[in-house]
């Protein structure tokens, strides 16, 4: 696979408004960011991005689950920490990058002889697609997970139907993405802060600010908090509950079908 560093494109070369556009940006964005996604994720986060996803995996992982699948899985760090967690489960990961399912392949295959205490590692399949327009049928998943995913969604409605869909009834969506205020001085706040420390890394690591700036961006454009629980709960979403961490930045939220 390439293994560029550079990110030549500029955000005002595409709309982010359109969502064919945002695919497209998308998907030259994270093939570029695929060479060091696992490192920015420790960096921006201040090392607690790894507790984050410690506090979904424990919310979703109560209960019996059979079929899961990890949307915008990125490297699969999810997606293999939940096949380990959950050892009776097929795992799907699936990711609109082609990048990023190499990257995500490679590394279930190195951390295959991992496994719980007294179990095995679940199967784990790697899948290319898009959340907006799911190939899988209807219900077929017990459990849904989206870390930092539904951000990036071109069609933010249609990828929560598209979840909605293929979940069995009763069935459970765990969404860990940033967050933002409804309080429109502390909103932007956060997106200001955001995208300073993202730019810089971005600057830094790819020799464009915007790497990482996206971030930042793609949260200004994204539902506020309640708006975006208000979203799942017109999906067909219900029982939702959420944390927030990090002053409120970022946020773990747990809903049912």
């Amino acid at each position: 696979m390439k293994n560029d560093t550079k990110l030549s494109e500029r955000m005002a070369q595409f709309n982010l408004g359109e969502p064919q556009s945002k695919r497209d940006y998308n998907r030259r964005l994270f093939r570029v960011v695929a060479t060091r996604y696992d490192l920015i994720t420790r960096l921006l986060s201040f090392g607690q991005d790894r507790y984050w996803k410690e506090v979904l995996l424990r919310h979703v992982s109560r209960g019996v689950h059979r079929e899961i699948l990890d949307v915008a899985c990125g490297t699969g760090d999810l997606t293999i920490a939940l096949a380990q967690r959950l050892p009776e489960a097929r795992v799907t990961g699936m990711d609109l990058t082609p990048e990023m399912i190499h990257r995500a392949r490679r590394r279930a295959a190195r951390a295959a002889p991992a496994a719980p205490a007294g179990g095995t590692a679940g199967a784990i399949q790697f899948d290319l697609g898009d959340m907006s327009a799911l190939t899988y049928r209807d219900t077929r998943f017990d459990l849904v997970t989206a870390g930092y995913a539904l951000r990036n969604a071109p069609e933010l409605t249609a990828a929560i139907a598209e979840l909605h869909r293929v979940l069995r009834p009763g069935g459970v969506l765990g969404v860990l993405d940033f967050s933002r205020s409804d309080l429109s001085a502390i909103s932007a706040a956060q997106v200001g802060l955001l995208r300073f420390w993202g730019r810089l890394w971005g600057r830094f690591l790819h020799g464009n600010p915007e790497a990482y700036g996206y971030i930042a961006e793609s949260l200004r454009r994204f539902p506020a908090r309640s708006q975006f629980l208000d979203a799942l709960h017109r999906g067909g979403f219900r029982s939702i509950r959420e944390r927030r961490f990090f002053f409120g930045i970022i946020a773990v939220v747990i809903a049912r079908k």
